[in-house]
């Protein structure tokens, strides 16, 4: 049996980002943190690595700076059912490798001497008033307090009980030389949000981003499909082949691989007694998906929840969901929720509105107003 303070199950970017908060507030306490990953590290992750410029706030605030590849956006352009919106502003993000990325977190978590297990599964975690016990494919280990960073098939919210119906969001993605897509004005730099799926009834969306590594200038190509209701939505594979088909490309002809991620809500349990939801486990962004720059500013808030827990000697964390949607991360995410939920639960209709102009505003006041990005709007009869 090992006992430590805190347990954190997931070592991604909420998992570290949590861990390395813990340690940043009070040193002494990295030693008594255990993070917990089944997989090995460094290891593959689906993922197109954008990293905005809250993500490289929340790195910031950290105290972390990496010096991976990276290829800067510089101009985003968002192709809705009536026209195409273009977002531009030097370094408006940037795109890294995540299994770089990952890597680099979880070397952090370690050099500031918190314990790490990468190949260690957990199958079973059980709470009582007095602690945490989190059984894995290798040892028994107890604590105060356990985050759960393990994505968005948590074990943790399985073995617990917290449901996630309605909240599930799937996504295939692929590789693609530059040369490939037929896309006009596709070019270094350049981001590619294509919505106009909608006008097949698809809950979702297309994206074409740049890639670090590789020759013939890679570029990721994927989809997201978010439905808010239990219609028959068409499957995500053909969904997918369909909108392939308008840029150039085969399905068949690519190495596709599908995974889900969890809609954050705003009415959400996020916390349970003597645990605490990160990431992919609590939510992403509701209407692209985004989860890096979420990630670690949740990681961070519960960095701090589990602090000020062990401190006070109260592990209700009745007041985490709260400390969430308070947040500048969490604001955004409500924002949003409330846009994607207009926008993906009845496509067709979305589709009206966008006419209308109410969600064409709902889009634009996504953009922080202090930032210095220009918006500029085409109609498609222009």
């Amino acid at each position: 049996m090992h006992n430590y303070e805190v347990i954190i199950v997931g070592a991604g970017p909420s998992g570290c980002a949590a861990a390395v908060q813990l340690s940043k507030l009070n040193p002494h306490l990295a030693e008594r943190i255990l993070l917990l990953d089944k997989a090995v590290f460094p290891r593959a992750k689906l993922c197109a690595g954008g990293l905005s410029p809250d993500a490289d706030l929340a790195l910031a605030q950290l105290g972390l700076a990496d010096d991976l590849p990276s290829i800067p956006v510089h101009k985003a352009i968002v192709i809705l059912p009536n026209g195409r919106m273009t977002f531009e502003q030097p370094n408006l993000s940037r795109v890294v490798n995540r299994e770089q990325f990952d890597f680099f977190l979880f070397r952090s978590a370690r050099e500031r001497g918190i314990t790490v297990r990468d190949g260690e599964a957990v199958e079973h975690v059980r709470t009582t008033s007095e602690e945490v016990i989190v059984q894995t494919s290798q040892n028994e280990y107890r604590a105060k307090v356990l985050i759960a960073a393990d994505g968005a098939n948590s074990t943790v919210r399985g073995q617990l009980g917290l449901s996630r119906v309605g909240r599930v969001m799937a996504a295939m993605e692929l590789h693609a030389p530059l040369a490939d897509i037929s896309v006009p004005n596709l070019v270094d730099n350049v981001a590619i949000v294509d919505l106009s799926l909608m006008n097949c009834g698809v809950p979702g969306y297309g994206w074409v981003f740049p890639a670090v590594g590789g020759g013939s200038q890679p570029r990721s190509v994927g989809i997201a499909i978010a439905p808010f209701d239990r219609r028959k939505n068409i499957p995500l594979r053909d969904a997918f082949a369909s909108w392939l088909a308008t840029i150039g490309l085969d399905l068949n002809a690519f190495e596709a691989k599908a995974y889900p991620s969890l809609r954050y809500e705003p009415q959400a349990h996020c916390s349970r007694h003597r645990v605490l939801f990160v990431g992919d486990a609590a939510g992403v962004d509701p209407l692209f998906g985004e989860g890096i720059s979420s990630g670690l500013a949740l990681g961070i808030i519960a960095g701090q929840t589990a602090f000020d827990a062990l401190r006070d000697h109260d592990f209700s964390f009745s007041n985490y969901e709260r400390r969430i949607r308070r947040s500048a991360i969490g604001s955004m995410m409500c924002r949003r929720y409330m846009v994607a939920r207009r926008l993906y639960s009845y496509p067709k209709l979305a589709q009206f509105l966008f006419r209308q102009g109410a969600l064409l505003r709902g889009i634009a006041l996504l953009t922080d107003p202090q930032t210095r990005v220009k918006l500029r709007w085409e109609p498609l009869d222009s």
